[in-house]
């Protein structure tokens, strides 16, 4: 512990560099952000709590099924970038032709879902939110070969980004694209959409919709606080390339703990001033939402550390990444169905707790686990 104690301050000064380019790259996401918080304020302001809800529930479903039109593919072309060390034209060119496909399909299919939570028979609002999930077919994979490469640069270009892909002579290896290869790619893919955004649809499907856009003002506060740990994990994947895998332990200690430092004082300042900050942004009636506040603050210290190694976790192990995942998945839903019937957003939130506590330990086990058999094959 002594030993510990004494090199650890050294590894946190030492991702310095990282930290600053996450506040980089995170400032961008944060203007958005702020600007989604806004239209979020603005709508649960002048909307009655039923239709909040209404609205809640078709932005949770944009996000899950958008990860599930991934189907994984976008790790596939990150962990080519980082393998390579540059955008492969013709992975990339793949990679969106399928993204955009999926896209199409997962769109009807939320139509469907939206239908089946709200009881509401007008599909003018859950068709005009799906198009977002076709045009996110285009968008994610640019920016994710793009950062990926280290550059953390806003970009919305898909024409730039595919002029600074590399085109190879036929008959290059290239990455393996059916659905088996990507199938511990798609676990990784929607894990950070379900945690988020899932509890949020039990909800409304067992609670009803006002209790879901109680929810749903409560997490925004838990978006805002994850922003840099998410950075962070895009950043350390730029960091592991060409580098040793033997190394991605050491990088996603220090990454890992980096976050949740970054996470800890915001979460704290949140949760004293929640029902203020409650009342102050979205109205008196939602004040009653700062013990799910609060439980949801303590989440983001564990979903820090998860999110944080989650690509890098991904890109090293992806077999074992697939089974704490998909573990972590199921602990989630579980924990949701039990708790959210007596206990409502509150009860979602604890199933938060509890699902990210897992898979932070998870994620660290299977680096753990993979660099000891890396050292062990390298000096046999």
């Amino acid at each position: 512990m002594i030993d510990f104690l004494k090199i650890a301050p050294a590894r946190l000064l030492s991702g310095r560099k990282l930290v600053g380019r996450a506040v980089v790259l995170s400032g961008g996401r944060g203007v958005a952000s702020v600007l989604s918080a806004v239209w979020v304020i603005l709508v649960a302001r002048n909307l009655p709590l039923d239709q909040f809800g209404e609205v809640s529930v078709a932005l949770a479903l944009i996000v899950v099924l958008t990860s599930l039109s991934d189907f994984g593919l976008q790790f596939i072309l990150a962990k080519d970038v980082v393998d390579v060390g540059y955008i492969r034209r013709g992975i990339l060119d793949v990679v969106i032709a399928g993204r955009l496909l999926l896209g199409v399909v997962f769109a009807l299919l939320m139509v469907v879902l939206f239908v089946i939570a709200t009881h509401d028979g007008n599909l003018a609002v859950p068709l005009v939110f799906s198009l977002s999930i076709v045009g996110a077919g285009l968008y994610n994979p640019t920016i994710t070969a793009y950062r990926a490469t280290g550059n953390i640069r806003r970009v919305i270009d898909y024409l730039w980004v595919r002029g600074k892909s590399v085109p190879e002579p036929a008959g290059q290896p290239r990455p393996r694209l059916p659905w088996r290869a990507a199938v511990p790619f798609t676990l990784a893919s929607t894990v950070g959409a379900v945690y988020t955004r899932v509890d949020n649809y039990l909800v409304s499907l067992l609670r009803g919709t006002a209790a879901a856009g109680i929810y749903r003002a409560s997490y925004r506060f838990n978006d805002l606080n994850l922003l840099l740990p998410s950075a962070l994990g895009q950043l350390a994947l730029s960091e592991a390339a060409g580098q040793d895998p033997s190394t991605r332990l050491a990088t996603g200690k220090r990454v890992a703990a980096q976050s949740v430092l970054l996470s800890l004082g915001p979460a704290v300042v949140v949760s004293v001033f929640a029902s203020q900050l409650l009342t102050l942004l979205f109205g008196a009636r939602y004040a009653v939402a700062a013990p799910v506040v609060i439980v949801l603050m303590v989440s983001t210290l564990p979903g820090a550390a998860a999110i944080a190694i989650q690509g890098l976790t991904g890109v090293t192990d992806p077999r074992r990444f697939a089974v704490a995942t998909a573990g972590s998945l199921a602990l989630n839903v579980v924990a949701n169905l039990i708790l959210i019937p007596p206990f409502s957003g509150l009860g979602a939130a604890w199933a938060n707790v509890i699902s990210q506590g897992f898979l932070a330990a998870a994620y660290y086990y299977v680096l753990w686990r993979k660099t000891g058999e890396l050292k062990a094959s390298l000096s046999t």
